[in-house]
């Protein structure tokens, strides 16, 4: 199977950096939310939070990778 093109990997890291923006967003706001309002932070509430945080380092891995495309191309463009 032939390999995605630059264009198809910075665009594939792109969705996936927005989407682990937009779930850390949802949980974050839902358990910060549930903190204030007097929850426990136990159980379900915990996992929402803990799931907020890999929503986070999905969003910086992706980060990393089309950080590590862009300077591949750029070198590549120099020589």
């Amino acid at each position: 199977m032939a390999s995605p093109t630059p264009k198809q990997q910075k665009t594939f890291a792109l969705i996936r950096i927005i989407g682990g923006f937009a779930a850390a967003l949802v949980l974050g706001y839902s358990f910060v939310v549930n903190v204030l309002a007097g929850q426990p932070v136990e159980g379900a509430l915990l996992m929402t939070g803990l799931m907020a945080f890999v929503g986070l380092a999905y969003a910086a891995y992706y980060t990393r990778t089309l950080s590590r495309l862009a300077k591949a191309e750029q070198d590549a463009a120099k020589s």
